[in-house]
């Protein structure tokens, strides 16, 4: 029955809605098990009812109007127990509930399973026959994997359900991409000509489209070059400079070459072979398990749209508004971001992408609230009364008055906490009792968008070196390595620059150096794959000493270090390559700086070898993100299981002392550059544990800065103390939020608590 199975599945995937997929389900299942009657029963929490969703064999006026209580029938008692209930003769058990108007007279043998998901029954799948008999192993099987199926469709389409139901007083649940409150009209964009409609065609005149396509490659050229002058304009030059990316996809000749290829050679019109290569590009970053590189795709979709746009119709999809929106969208784009004038942005919503788009990325450049990957049918909200919670991640659509009157006054209180957080903007990184702390910066993913000359930054306490080598279809050359890490270097003039060795491999793959692993999280990355191709790592490593020449403020942090071995080849290398660039410098009559040499922690077999990798390194960074990750065997881009990743979990807190602790002996520098590191109460918890140097993005150094010039290291060691005696998770969280609340900083909490 597999290959019955496997049709199932793919026809509920197909279904563009819930109704249809729970339709295409009982049709198929009751064909495929032979049996008369097939019906999906879906829980409403708030009524504690399960009502009938779906039917074939039932009465089909009963869908949608017929309820059983989570208490009563045998539908509840599987709710109850959560596990499957097998009858030959369904109506003599005593849980039994008849119906009226349902028509389930005839049917005797009974079979059903519940369907769960993250541990909540959030429904019921049932099949039922007139003969009485007992269903066999085989059908509960099968019934027990569709039901697993549907489980995760039925979670995702909740929020479809409320709208069709115009239940306006819940919440849409999305992902909060850029922090803060936005009240306004919601304005719906779509895409002239979607890529996904386009069935592909070939062309008599190959000259003709291969002429069409160059010229439309040029208008949209022009096109992301007037975005990036106007978002220039009014978000700055380090935000307008993620444009970059688009203009260099649409100059590279590993984009541009094989779609003329294949309008000339092969002969299809240059919509299509748009069509045809951008998706083969989207489905190379998609495959890719790191959440960052899979957005790239959305890139890519955005640039072939506006490609195909403009060979659809000459002139640009232009947005106009007039007064303050909340700019709605299947996906937001970067460049359907920059559409629309700054004054009148006051939110943005996409029903896809996740918080490192780069939609998302410039709405937090831009201080707009936005809120991505939340579901609901566009057609139904154009226009419609929009409050976004940029803290939790929550879109209400028209919210009740005092919905309404309570985020005013949030909104009111954020526009005051943003004036009082800049007032510290020219004071010293330290706490009321004197305690001096550094605030670093974290950049590099956004290529270099937030590489920018930040005053409240003390430096840059990590920058992601892959952006040279996603950007580029071979391997970057040495010089065009050197000067975009000379670039960085000089911005931060007199400030400290730790560049991270190439992290890339497996689920961060390069589109020329392609790697295929099952487990790429536990694969062939990092200084791994470094080591394994030292000429690749020698190229970068003088890339990175010729750029420091003159102006000593580097350091080089190798990540996913495991072993001692790793760190003495990363050393023999670095000592290598500074011996070749020295006599070089040298020959010029100047000296070359040796550049500190750190690794980070991520991988938990680094806690156990810190007395025997201190002879080899000047300092270590907790990468807190991959730590936590590693230590709680949990991936937090995994719905299932994201719950469990707790950054104050007992295991993680050790963790976290047992660094700090041997940095201090060691007499190393430590520094954490995870997302702890930009949460208000994680930095106090840090501070109270013993560091003094913080790593985050741009957007948290003013924060953090405003909450550690108000917060006393002498009032936070014993609270340290006391939550460490709990030892539970929620204690020592709630002790340091409880701090921030008495001093008037409990504004902060909603802030710290965003998803990133």
């Amino acid at each position: 029955m597999l290959t019955q199975l496997r049709h199932i599945v793919e026809s509920m995937t197909e279904a563009s809605s819930l109704e249809q997929a729970l339709h295409a389900l009982v049709r198929l299942t009751r064909s495929a098990m032979v049996v008369d009657c097939c019906s999906v029963y879906v829980a409403e929490p708030e009524q504690r009812c399960y009502r009938l969703a779906a039917t074939d064999g039932l009465a089909a006026t009963a869908v949608g109007k017929a309820f059983l209580p989570f208490e009563e029938g045998i539908v509840g008692l599987i709710g109850q127990r959560e596990e499957l209930i097998n009858l030959a003769d369904a109506p003599s058990h005593p849980a039994f509930k008849f119906l009226p108007d349902v028509a389930e007279e005839p049917f005797r043998s009974f079979l059903g399973a519940p369907i769960m998901h993250q541990r909540q029954v959030v429904g019921v799948l049932v099949v039922q026959q007139k003969d009485c008999r007992l269903f066999d192993e085989g059908e509960e099987s099968f019934l027990v994997t569709l039901a697993a199926q549907l489980a995760a469709r039925i979670a995702h389409a909740q929020a479809k359900g409320l709208l069709r139901k115009a239940d306006w007083s819940k919440p849409l649940r999305g992902v909060a991409g850029s922090p803060g409150v936005a009240i306004a009209k919601a304005w719906v964009w779509r895409p002239r000509k979607e890529l996904s409609a386009i069935t592909p065609r070939k062309s008599d005149d190959r000259a003709a489209q291969l002429t069409h396509f160059e010229e439309a490659v040029g208008a949209v050229r022009r096109d992301v070059e007037a975005l990036a002058l106007r978002f220039r304009d009014s978000a700055g030059q380090d935000s307008a400079t993620l444009f970059d990316i688009y203009l260099h996809l649409l100059d590279d000749p590993s984009y541009i070459r094989p779609i003329s290829h294949r309008i000339t050679q092969e002969g299809w019109t240059a919509i299509s072979a748009v069509k045809l290569i951008s998706e083969a590009l989207m489905g190379r970053f998609s495959a890719m398990k790191d959440a960052y590189f899979r957005e790239r795709a959305s890139d890519i979709k955005d640039i072939a749209q506006r490609i195909i746009g403009r060979l659809a119709q000459s002139e640009p999809d232009h947005i106009h508004v007039s007064e303050p929106v909340i700019l709605v969208a299947e996906e937001v784009t970067a460049t359907v971001l920059a559409e629309v004038p700054r004054h009148c942005l006051a939110g943005v919503v996409s029903l896809t992408g996740s918080t490192n788009s780069h939609a998302a990325i410039l709405a937090r450049a831009m201080g707009v609230p936005a809120i991505m990957g939340v579901d609901f049918p566009l057609a139904e909200i154009h226009q419609h009364l929009l409050v976004v919670d940029g803290y939790s991640g929550d879109l209400f659509v028209e919210p009740s008055e005092p919905l309404l009157i309570e985020y005013r006054q949030l909104l009111h209180e954020e526009q005051a906490l943003d004036a009082l957080v800049h007032s510290t903007d020219g004071q010293p990184s330290e706490t009321l009792d004197g305690v001096k702390v550094s605030l670093l910066l974290n950049a590099g993913l956004s290529a270099d968008t937030e590489i920018a000359l930040n005053d409240l930054a003390d430096g840059v306490g990590l920058y992601r070196t892959e952006i040279p080598f996603m950007l580029h279809d071979s391997f970057p050359s040495e010089w065009e390595q050197t000067e975009r890490y000379r670039a960085i270097l000089e911005t931060y003039r007199g400030r400290p620059v730790c560049m991270r060795t190439l992290d890339v491999g497996g689920d961060k793959q390069l589109p020329y150096f392609p790697i295929v692993e099952e487990n790429p999280f536990l694969g062939w990355r990092g200084i791994r794959l470094t080591l394994d191709h030292p000429e690749l790592f020698l190229v970068q490593l003088k890339a990175m000493l010729r750029a420091s020449e003159g102006l000593d403020n580097l350091s080089i942090m190798l990540p996913m270090i495991s072993c001692i071995g790793e760190i003495e080849s990363a050393r023999r290398l670095l000592d290598q390559a500074w011996r070749e660039v020295s006599e070089e410098v040298a020959s010029r009559g100047h000296t070359l700086h040796y550049p500190s040499l750190g690794v980070m922690i991520e991988v938990p077999s680094a806690l156990y070898i810190l007395p025997e990798m201190t002879p080899l390194i000047d300092f270590w960074s907790v990468g807190s993100n991959d730590l936590i990750q590693y230590l709680l065997a949990v991936d937090r881009n995994n719905a299932r299981v994201a719950s469990i990743y707790d950054a104050f979990h007992p295991a993680v807190i050790r963790a976290l002392q047992l660094l700090v602790d041997s940095a201090r002996r060691y007499g190393k520098p430590v520094s954490v550059c995870g997302e702890l590191a930009g949460d208000p109460v994680g930095v106090l918890v840090l501070l109270a544990m013993g560091y003094r140097r913080f790593s985050m993005n741009t957007f948290n150094i003013p924060r953090i800065k405003y909450v550690l010039r108000h917060a006393r290291l002498d009032e936070l060691t014993p609270l340290l103390a006391e939550g460490l005696r709990v030892d539970s998770p929620h204690t020592l969280r709630g002790l340091f939020a409880r701090y921030l609340e008495e001093r008037g900083m409990g504004g902060f909490l909603r802030a710290g608590h965003k998803s990133r």
